[in-house]
């Protein structure tokens, strides 16, 4: 495939992808900007790249860990009452996928994660897992619905002007469950 061919078919996910880390517009877009250097130059130095979609989602998010390293942005969360400072080279995002795939059953979790996670096209899911595409959408947004039951009953979450989260606390009365703070620990979530 070129250049182009590449760019077209998933420079909207990562801008919207980028938007949701970012606030500001302009640096979203300069971020995307280099993601592309990255893939024109990979492409001319004739780098196999097996998937370009998970390659593409990779760099963008090493782009930004990088934006933020070199602005000095890096953000805190508040969990039991102490502050955990975000490693650079993990992301919260990384979670979701393990918390998909642990806490939801199976019927949910697994349209949800290659919906929301692998971000596949909900026609090709529903060609993937043999269901309709309204049994796809359904599941997909049930799972969406038990996620968030799952999380608000021990997590109270703050979002920003964009209805983007910004912050989350855990509550006093909830403790994390072990696995889960063994995954944090394994993506660098936790120092």
């Amino acid at each position: 495939m070129t250049f182009n061919e590449i760019w077209d078919k998933h420079k909207g996910h990562l801008l919207n992808f980028i938007k949701t880390k970012i606030d500001d517009e302009h640096n979203a877009e300069d971020i995307l900007q280099e993601v592309s250097i990255k893939l024109h130059g990979n492409l001319n130095r004739k780098t196999e790249i097996k998937n370009h979609k998970t390659w593409l989602f990779q760099v963008t998010r090493n782009t930004i860990a990088d934006y933020y390293r070199k602005n000095k942005k890096h953000s805190e969360l508040s969990i039991n009452q102490s502050e955990i400072n975000i490693n650079s080279s993990a992301c919260v995002c990384d979670l979701s996928g393990f918390v998909i795939q642990t806490y939801l059953p199976e019927k949910y979790s697994r349209p949800l994660y290659l919906s929301d996670i692998d971000q596949k096209p909900q026609q090709e899911i529903a060609e993937l897992l043999d269901l309709s595409l309204t049994a796809t959408k359904s599941r997909i947004q049930r799972g969406r619905k038990k996620l968030k039951e799952l999380v608000s009953d021990c997590i109270d979450i703050s979002y920003n002007n964009k209805d983007q989260v910004s912050d989350f606390q855990l509550k006093n009365n909830c403790e994390l469950p072990q696995e889960l703070k063994t995954e944090m620990e394994r993506i660098n979530l936790i120092p």
